[in-house]
């Protein structure tokens, strides 16, 4: 750990309020700050809107983060199975409307459409959302807010490897609440900075990736974002991935190019991605 003076920012914390930080990491020009009051960390400095809108264009998911990002999703249709069928599970909800945040180029929409749900989706990224549209799927770039009402209420919410990215994650968990259904579900994954992996490998874990990753969180801090979005925690595990042998090589070691990322693909779980699955109280109003 770094200096434990609390580092000079305007910010407050985006799950409890606070003003008093402690400096855990520098990285990429960037630093990782961990609230003192509730455990979250983030980065700072947050990037603007158009920054952001910069760095997820088609370099992004072709050459810069991926060698080829359509390529890592057609893999991945058994994992995006086991999701949809611990979800049905958990929830009791065989099908209905699904809402997919983050949903990138539709790989997951696809799969959860061919399971029986009406899906729609919503990303940040222009070019995904072109892609999406394309492939005759349902989907508009922005954010919660960009949701149009004619979507009505949903009785999923995903976000998948979605709100480590959000300028905002609580606001956006709030504004994602607000479209559930009453008993309505939100399940989300993101990096676990309290796994065993990422306090051993500390600022090289492969998921500390300022600016790309703006938050970082525990499955305790996640709890308490989704308690003040009026959601309750009900389920937590943590899924593997299918990743091809060079990119589990790139990402493990953090050395190599995206040209690396062949070969067959095989299942991976560092234990260092958490999935949530979080309801909607029953009494709460839902979207009208």
């Amino acid at each position: 750990m770094l200096n434990a003076s609390t580092p000079s920012t305007s910010r407050t914390c985006n799950i409890c309020d606070s003003q008093s930080f402690e400096l855990q990491y520098k990285k990429s020009g960037y630093s990782i700050l961990k609230c003192l009051s509730c455990g979250l960390n983030f980065t700072e400095p947050i990037p603007d809107d158009a920054s952001l809108k910069s760095i997820y264009g088609q370099d992004y998911f072709q050459g810069l983060m991926y060698r080829n990002y359509q390529d890592q999703i057609e893999q991945r249709t058994p994992d995006y199975l086991k999701w949809i069928r611990w979800i049905v599970q958990k929830s009791g909800i065989q099908n209905g409307n699904w809402l997919d945040i983050g949903c990138a180029t539709g790989g997951f929409m696809k799969v959860a459409e061919q399971s029986g749900w009406k899906v729609s989706g919503v990303d940040f990224s222009e070019y995904c959302i072109e892609i999406a549209q394309q492939a005759g799927l349902t989907a508009v770039a922005g954010t919660a807010n960009s949701i149009p009402d004619n979507w009505g209420e949903f009785d999923i919410i995903s976000m998948w490897d979605t709100i480590e990215h959000l300028t905002n994650p609580l606001l956006d968990i709030q504004t994602s609440s607000a479209r559930l259904k009453p008993n309505g579900w939100l399940v989300l994954s993101t990096g676990d900075i309290g796994s065993l992996v990422a306090r051993v490998l500390r600022k090289r874990w492969w998921l500390m990736l300022p600016p790309v990753h703006l938050y970082f969180f525990t499955k305790e801090t996640l709890t308490e974002i989704l308690k003040r979005a009026g959601l309750t925690p009900v389920s937590f595990r943590y899924f593997g991935r299918r990743l091809r042998i060079g990119r589990a090589v790139r990402l493990l070691t953090g050395n190599g190019s995206v040209s690396m990322e062949r070969g067959p693909s095989l299942y991976f779980n560092a234990f260092d991605i958490v999935t949530v699955l979080a309801r909607r109280a029953p009494e709460e109003r839902s979207f009208s």
